[in-house]
């Protein structure tokens, strides 16, 4: 069996950047050479800056999953996204250059017309309702002895 590596990021998000400055900041960072279905990032800006607007993100992390790495997204708000600051840590690797998903918690009272919605503009980008957990099948790196997660913003 093949063991996933985690990687966490923290982005300063409002009063830093705005919801679509974030968003933005996002497909910056998981996006490079040989990614697959980037446009379907950009198609969901709208959505994807108003729901990091809602600030559930900082507790309820956006999670890329494929390839041989589960990429972790936490946003970060209030008088802590200044003190973070805009720097962002690069990921070692491209996360979207294969087969992908990213999952996106929501609110409940915007996830069916924003489900909707993103099926039709990015459909590797699906919603779930917070606290809900990645099903072991939807991720690459689930909790079994071997796994290896790095928290590369810890070093600095």
């Amino acid at each position: 069996m093949e063991h996933a590596v985690k990687l966490r990021r923290d982005l300063a998000s409002v009063p830093l950047r705005t919801g679509e400055e974030t968003w933005d900041a996002m497909i910056e960072l998981i996006t490079g050479p040989g990614s697959v279905d980037k446009e379907q990032l950009v198609a969901a800006s709208s959505i994807m800056a108003m729901l990091i607007s809602d600030e559930i993100h900082d507790e309820e992390p956006i999670t890329l999953t494929g390839g041989s790495a589960r990429v972790v997204l936490y946003c970060t708000f209030g008088a802590d996204a200044l003190v973070l600051g805009e720097i962002i840590d690069p990921l070692p690797i491209n996360p979207t250059e294969g087969d992908w998903k990213l999952h996106v918690p929501c609110s409940e009272s915007d996830i069916d017309w924003a489900s909707r919605t993103l099926a039709e503009r990015a459909p590797r980008i699906i919603l779930r309702k917070p606290g809900e957990r990645l099903a072991d099948d939807e991720t690459n790196a689930s909790a079994s002895k071997g796994d290896l997660a790095i928290d590369w913003g810890a070093f600095g």
